[in-house]
Protein backbone atom coordinates (compact mmCIF):
# COMPACT_ATOMS: atom_id res chain seq x y z
CA UNK A 1 0.00 0.00 0.00
CA UNK A 2 1.02 4.03 -0.20
CA UNK A 3 0.72 5.89 2.47
CA UNK A 4 1.24 9.30 3.83
CA UNK A 5 2.03 10.37 6.87
CA UNK A 6 1.50 13.81 8.83
CA UNK A 7 2.68 14.60 12.16
CA UNK A 8 4.26 17.46 13.87
CA UNK A 9 6.27 15.68 15.88
CA UNK A 10 9.45 14.68 13.47
CA UNK A 11 11.17 12.43 15.93
CA UNK A 12 7.48 10.02 15.98
CA UNK A 13 7.48 10.68 12.16
CA UNK A 14 10.40 9.15 11.43
CA UNK A 15 9.93 6.32 13.45
CA UNK A 16 6.18 5.66 12.24
CA UNK A 17 8.12 5.76 8.98
CA UNK A 18 10.89 3.46 9.20
CA UNK A 19 7.87 0.99 11.36
CA UNK A 20 5.63 1.44 7.86
CA UNK A 21 8.31 0.43 5.76
CA UNK A 22 9.88 -2.19 7.56
CA UNK A 23 7.80 -3.96 9.81
CA UNK A 24 4.71 -3.61 7.93
CA UNK A 25 6.17 -3.32 4.11
CA UNK A 26 4.51 -0.71 2.87
CA UNK A 27 5.70 2.71 1.31
CA UNK A 28 5.47 5.67 2.18
CA UNK A 29 5.08 8.02 -0.60
CA UNK A 30 5.39 11.08 1.24
CA UNK A 31 5.27 12.65 4.95
CA UNK A 32 4.48 16.23 6.38
CA UNK A 33 5.31 17.79 9.55
CA UNK A 34 2.06 19.93 8.58
CA UNK A 35 -1.58 19.36 7.23
CA UNK A 36 -1.19 22.46 5.39
CA UNK A 37 1.78 21.21 3.43
CA UNK A 38 -0.33 17.83 2.54
CA UNK A 39 -3.29 20.24 1.07
CA UNK A 40 -0.37 22.36 -0.75
CA UNK A 41 0.21 19.21 -3.34
CA UNK A 42 -1.82 17.02 -4.83
CA UNK A 43 -0.17 14.06 -3.82
CA UNK A 44 -2.30 13.06 -1.36
CA UNK A 45 -4.82 11.57 -4.57
CA UNK A 46 -2.08 8.61 -5.03
CA UNK A 47 -2.52 7.24 -1.70
CA UNK A 48 -3.99 4.30 -0.53
CA UNK A 49 -4.08 5.42 2.82
CA UNK A 50 -3.17 8.92 5.38
CA UNK A 51 -1.97 8.42 8.71
CA UNK A 52 -2.76 11.98 10.49
CA UNK A 53 -1.71 13.46 13.75
CA UNK A 54 -5.05 15.32 15.10
CA UNK A 55 -3.15 18.02 17.04
CA UNK A 56 -0.62 20.60 14.88
CA UNK A 57 0.13 23.90 14.14
CA UNK A 58 -1.94 26.28 12.02
CA UNK A 59 -3.90 23.70 11.05
CA UNK A 60 -5.65 20.48 12.73
CA UNK A 61 -5.75 17.17 11.57
CA UNK A 62 -9.66 17.40 11.90
CA UNK A 63 -10.18 20.14 9.43
CA UNK A 64 -7.59 19.47 7.47
CA UNK A 65 -9.13 15.88 6.66
CA UNK A 66 -12.63 17.89 6.39
CA UNK A 67 -11.23 19.54 3.63
CA UNK A 68 -9.20 16.53 1.95
CA UNK A 69 -12.48 14.53 1.75
CA UNK A 70 -14.78 17.47 0.26
CA UNK A 71 -11.93 17.22 -2.07
CA UNK A 72 -11.30 13.08 -2.74
CA UNK A 73 -14.47 11.79 -1.00
CA UNK A 74 -13.17 8.33 -1.13
CA UNK A 75 -9.93 8.89 0.44
CA UNK A 76 -8.89 6.48 3.39
CA UNK A 77 -7.56 8.37 6.87
CA UNK A 78 -6.86 7.39 10.23
CA UNK A 79 -6.53 9.57 12.55
CA UNK A 80 -3.24 8.95 15.41
CA UNK A 81 -3.17 11.61 18.62
CA UNK A 82 -1.26 11.34 22.03
CA UNK A 83 -4.64 12.89 23.60
CA UNK A 84 -6.91 10.20 24.56
CA UNK A 85 -9.34 12.68 26.07
CA UNK A 86 -9.40 15.30 23.08
CA UNK A 87 -10.50 12.11 20.46
CA UNK A 88 -13.68 11.79 20.28
CA UNK A 89 -15.62 9.36 17.94
CA UNK A 90 -18.68 11.49 16.82
CA UNK A 91 -16.19 14.70 15.74
CA UNK A 92 -13.84 12.25 13.97
CA UNK A 93 -16.02 9.92 12.12
CA UNK A 94 -17.90 13.22 11.32
CA UNK A 95 -14.67 14.58 9.40
CA UNK A 96 -14.33 11.72 7.62
CA UNK A 97 -11.46 9.63 9.68
CA UNK A 98 -12.02 6.09 9.13
CA UNK A 99 -10.28 5.06 12.17
CA UNK A 100 -8.28 6.07 15.16
CA UNK A 101 -5.06 5.03 17.07
CA UNK A 102 -3.42 6.35 20.06
CA UNK A 103 0.22 6.69 19.61
CA UNK A 104 1.17 4.80 22.66
CA UNK A 105 -0.61 1.90 20.74
CA UNK A 106 0.46 2.80 17.50
CA UNK A 107 3.32 0.09 16.93
CA UNK A 108 0.82 -2.44 17.86
CA UNK A 109 -2.50 -1.63 16.27
CA UNK A 110 -1.49 -0.06 13.04
CA UNK A 111 -1.59 -3.61 10.94
CA UNK A 112 -5.14 -4.36 12.32
CA UNK A 113 -6.28 -0.48 11.95
CA UNK A 114 -4.87 -0.52 8.35
CA UNK A 115 -6.46 -3.50 7.53
CA UNK A 116 -9.67 -2.84 8.76
CA UNK A 117 -9.86 0.49 6.92
CA UNK A 118 -8.70 -1.20 3.69
CA UNK A 119 -11.25 -3.73 3.83
CA UNK A 120 -13.84 -0.55 3.91
CA UNK A 121 -14.12 -1.21 7.53
CA UNK A 122 -13.71 1.45 10.59
CA UNK A 123 -10.68 0.89 13.24
CA UNK A 124 -11.67 3.37 16.30
CA UNK A 125 -10.10 2.14 20.39
CA UNK A 126 -12.64 0.87 22.54
CA UNK A 127 -11.86 3.11 25.17
CA UNK A 128 -12.52 6.80 22.81
CA UNK A 129 -15.26 9.14 24.01
CA UNK A 130 -18.26 9.76 22.13
CA UNK A 131 -19.24 13.33 22.42
CA UNK A 132 -17.52 16.41 23.58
Amino acid sequence: MKLILVDDNTTFLESLKHFVEGALNHEVIASYTTAKSLLQEKVYAKADLILMDIEMPELNGIEATRKLIWKLSDLKIIAITNYQDKAYLTELIGAGFKGCIFKDQVFDQLQKAINEVNSSKIYFPKNIHFDR
